[in-house]
């Protein structure tokens, strides 16, 4: 009997460990991805703070937003997300432009969860709703000029040390005086695994792999021939979170382009997250 309470103790001990990993902190602290869309559920009431930053540099062009956010846990399988994005500077093919970008209202539904003693499942759907906020007149443009939806879905499973991700979906812009941005498809990926836990603090990395298709835009009635086409980025990133805080960054690369027409080449792009939890 004792020989067997010790296999047993052992087999626990090799089994969770001494450290817990991925599940020694709240799933709203669990390391997510920075670029792709979605993950976003939290635990009933809780709401998390965000600040973000992205931009986007390639030929003779770049796109550099600033995004703050609210996330609102509504149950522990529902969430809503508000964002506001700026944009700090555009450029493309010497014209500049700034200000205001579509906000959105974005809610996530956990339809599939499963959680044992080493691993957990989640299966979630997407959709949201942005606001023609920005502008579709000025050069680059800053929005849609329309309302826009969007529709998807993700999976992710995370052991105590490993986590993997994917997801996929649309956006549907709508139409404004003739003038309609294409709808964009998106597949994404990643993986990661956290490597440190110290003074509290999980520390992790993870690489995403970003893909996305767009249709050619419509402009007062006319195609562009010059937009649309596929783009997938490889994104390594590096993620610190608490009790109470998230802070992620990454340097991305545009490995595959296929571009409609004549437009300038990207390049990478660098990506900043900082959140609060309360």
């Amino acid at each position: 009997m004792r020989l067997g309470w010790v296999f047993t103790f052992l087999m626990s001990c090799w089994v969770y460990g001494s450290d817990p990993g991925n599940f020694g902190l709240p799933v709203s602290q669990q390391p997510g991805p920075l670029i792709s869309f979605g993950e976003n559920i939290i635990g009933k009431g809780e709401v998390q703070g965000f600040l973000g930053g992205d931009g986007y540099f390639g030929e003779k062009k770049h796109s550099i937003d600033l995004m703050p956010g609210i996330l609102y846990g509504i149950t522990d399988a529902c969430s809503l997300f508000f964002n506001v994005p700026v944009a700090l500077s555009y450029r493309e093919n010497g014209s500049h432009s700034s200000g205001l970008e579509d906000l959105f209202v974005q809610f996530e539904y956990a339809v599939y969860s499963r959680t044992s003693s080493v691993s957990s499942d989640q299966v979630t759907l997407v959709a949201n709703a942005s606001f023609p906020t920005g502008s579709s007149h000025k050069n680059p443009p800053t929005g849609f000029g329309a309302m826009g939806y969007f529709l998807g879905t993700t999976y992710n499973r995370t052991w105590t040390k490993w986590f993997c991700f994917t997801s996929y979906g649309v956006e549907f812009p709508t139409s404004h005086h003739g003038t309609r941005f294409g709808n964009q498809y998106l597949y994404q990926a990643g993986f990661g695994r956290n490597f440190a836990s110290v003074g509290g603090w999980l520390l992790a990395w993870m690489v995403e792999i970003d893909g996305a298709f767009a249709e050619r835009n419509r402009v007062n009635g006319a195609t562009d021939r010059n937009s649309g086409g596929n783009l997938i980025y490889v994104t390594p990133s590096f993620w610190a979170s608490s009790k109470s805080w998230i802070v992620q960054v990454g340097l991305g690369y545009a490995v595959q382009q296929n571009l409609f027409g004549n437009q300038g080449r990207e390049g990478f792009l660098l990506a900043l997250n900082l959140g609060r939890t309360f």
